[in-house]
């Protein structure tokens, strides 16, 4: 999908701004996705990973098991994400006092290659972590893998400085060189020692291969070596997943849920099952604990309250809680007790909030392993954070549909994809006084954006309209912020985090590519949206129809097609009978509007088939 728009969103809050020069924030792009990947925008709701999406600081980009992404940070920085990976972008910034920027990366899990094309100064640092370890790059092509603790590093071009965690002791920083890999463990041991391509990720591998082909180059060992590596480990790859099909792993048994798990009875040597039958093929009543049912808890710590899971105990007695992740005990009384559930046979084990509070910002589950006086133990039982659902906008609309967040010149339509209305709680930004930020950026003076106030707010379905305290011009730029809290989803109550959007003001028509066929005649009619006051085409405005080389064809109105007030938009008739002079190819369709003496068109390209 070509699209015109420049399109910056940030779903993200923002740190206030400071005084003097500021740094701006980036956009990276997402080149090419193969298989399945997601992006948490913000962190927080997933959309499908697609070509070209634009990524902000504090997206997460999660692939699967065959899944791929190629990122664009900049012109010349290109993250190659390889399957089963988790990688957090935490910084996209150029420097106020330099032409470079600021770079980090978080990988969480997986691994990705890295090139980094053109030597960093001292004021455009790049950086990659993990949970352990922090690197810091110069210049260089190279790999980052995390798993089970571990991190590591291999160097194809440039140099990576790699030091322990701030989290973590410090240890001596070390450097690994072109040729290189260095494998680190959680403690910071590890050496330095030759690259060796069986411990290089199969998609980096590929990613060589394919570079150097397309070059001719080839390495020290020889171009047939990596190739048959390649070819080798795919089909180990290949083996190996088709070998991952032993059988689940018991799971806990929920009562009345229709989650009725594997783990009928206990493992043996932990029975003492001797209920009686069910009748008409019900399971037998199990006398071994059982969980009837685990709510979820909120992922920001503040709103944590006490967690209850219920049980059925049959008469056994907790004696430990363990939190699996980090394989703690919880100590009763103080994080934990265990009450009288609502029904006689029922018990809960209560996670209080002090405990709750505690954990992490943002997690998204915590595992309770529970043991018993019986001897007999339950497996993992998995709390989930509750996903938050505040208003988010609708990017699929405003990725097909992007000049249409101009309604006119003096009202903007903001669609969401989620339910909102206006949030009166306390603490609500006032509407008209701090909420909406709007900058009129003026196409002839980009260095002096005019601000512009907003005189009215209103909720249409799910569409926030913002009325303007004036009149914007064609070919400019409208940039806006609203502020978070301003919405809220009246489903959930959860609240719209900041949002920041910029449209260029130009009319556009409802489709900006179409086909039209010989074999299949008629005319081609387009609903033009002229921002309501921009004056549409006429004798004294050529409309023109260009084709793939350049040449230019100037339309007649009434002859070769006609241009009709609809309501608030232009109905644009495109006749047949041109459609049929022309030869199969790609052609351009520029309608001209004007307004106060300011000319721009809309375009729409037109592929011609016999």
């Amino acid at each position: 999908m070509k699209i015109a728009l420049s399109l910056l969103l940030a779903v993200t809050l923002l740190v206030p701004a400071a005084a003097g020069a500021k740094d701006t924030k980036k956009i990276g792009k997402i080149l090419d996705v193969t298989g399945s990947a997601e992006v948490k925008k913000g962190g927080e709701k997933k959309f499908k990973a697609v070509k070209n999406m634009a990524i902000a600081e504090g997206d997460v980009l999660i692939t699967g098991e065959e899944g791929r992404v190629e990122l664009e940070l900049d012109s010349d920085k290109l993250v190659y994400v390889g399957p089963d990976t988790k990688l957090m972008v935490n910084e996209l910034v150029k420097s106020a006092k330099a032409m470079e920027g600021k770079t980090s990366l978080s990988l969480q899990k997986g691994s990705v290659l890295i090139k980094v094309k053109k030597k960093l100064t001292q004021d455009s640092r790049f950086e990659i972590k993990t949970p352990t370890t922090v690197m810091g790059v110069m210049g260089t092509e190279f790999i980052v893998g995390y798993a089970q603790a571990q991190t590591y590093v291999g160097v194809l071009e440039g140099r990576v400085s790699v030091r322990r965690a701030a989290s973590v002791e410090p240890t001596a920083e070390l450097t690994v060189s072109p040729g290189e890999q260095l494998r680190q463990a959680a403690d910071g041991t590890g050496k330095v020692v030759a690259l060796n391509w069986e411990d290089v990720p199969l998609f980096a591998l590929e990613q060589v291969y394919a570079d150097l082909t397309m070059t001719g180059e080839a390495l020290p060992v020889g171009l047939d070596l990596l190739q048959r590596t390649i070819e080798r480990r795919t089909e180990e790859e290949i083996r190996a997943r088709k070998e991952r099909t032993a059988a689940p792993a018991p799971v806990i048994r929920f009562e009345n849920e229709g989650r009725a798990s594997t783990l009928d009875v206990p493992p043996s040597g932990n029975s003492n099952n001797g209920g009686s039958g069910g009748g008409s093929g019900q399971d037998p009543a199990p006398t071994y604990p059982l969980v009837v049912s685990v709510p979820e808890f909120e992922q920001d710590p503040e709103y944590r309250t006490d967690v209850n899971i219920v049980l059925k105990l049959y008469g056994d007695r907790i004696t430990r809680v363990m939190r699996t992740d980090t394989e703690t005990d919880l100590v009763e009384g103080v994080d934990y007790v265990v009450t009288a559930g609502s029904n006689t046979d029922q018990s809960r084990l209560v996670i209080q909030a002090a405990y709750l509070q505690g954990v992490e910002y943002g997690i998204e589950s915590l595992g309770i392993k529970l043991f018993f006086a019986s001897g007999y133990d339950l497996p993992m039982i998995e709390l989930h954070a509750r996903v938050p659902q505040p208003p988010e906008l609708d990017m699929e609309q405003i990725a097909n549909e992007p000049y249409s967040l101009v309604w006119d010149l003096s009202t903007l339509s903001i669609p969401f994809a989620t339910p909102i209305e206006f949030n009166s709680g306390a603490g609500a930004p006032d509407p008209m006084e701090s909420a909406i930020t709007l900058y009129h950026i003026v196409s002839y003076d980009p260095d002096n954006p005019r601000q512009m106030d907003a005189s009215g707010l209103s909720i249409e379905g799910n569409r926030l309209i913002i009325m303007l305290d004036g009149l914007l011009e064609l070919k400019s730029q409208i940039t806006f912020y609203i502020q978070d809290g301003l919405l809220r989803n009246p489903n959930t109550g959860d609240l719209q985090t900041l949002i920041e959007l910029s449209s260029e003001v130009k009319p556009h028509a409802d489709r900006d590519q179409v086909t039209y066929s010989k074999s299949q005649p008629g005319d081609l009619v387009w609903l033009v949206n002229g921002l309501g006051d921009a004056f549409g085409p006429d004798d004294d405005y050529d409309t023109v129809l260009t084709d793939s080389i350049g040449e230019e064809r100037t339309l007649f109105s009434q002859q070769d097609f006609s241009a009709e007030s609809d309501g608030s938009q232009l109905r644009f008739t495109l006749r047949q009978a041109l459609l049929n002079t022309l030869d199969p190819g790609v052609y351009v369709l520029r309608i001209p509007f004007d307004y106060l003496d300011i000319m721009d068109q809309a375009e729409i390209t037109i592929t011609v088939e016999d």
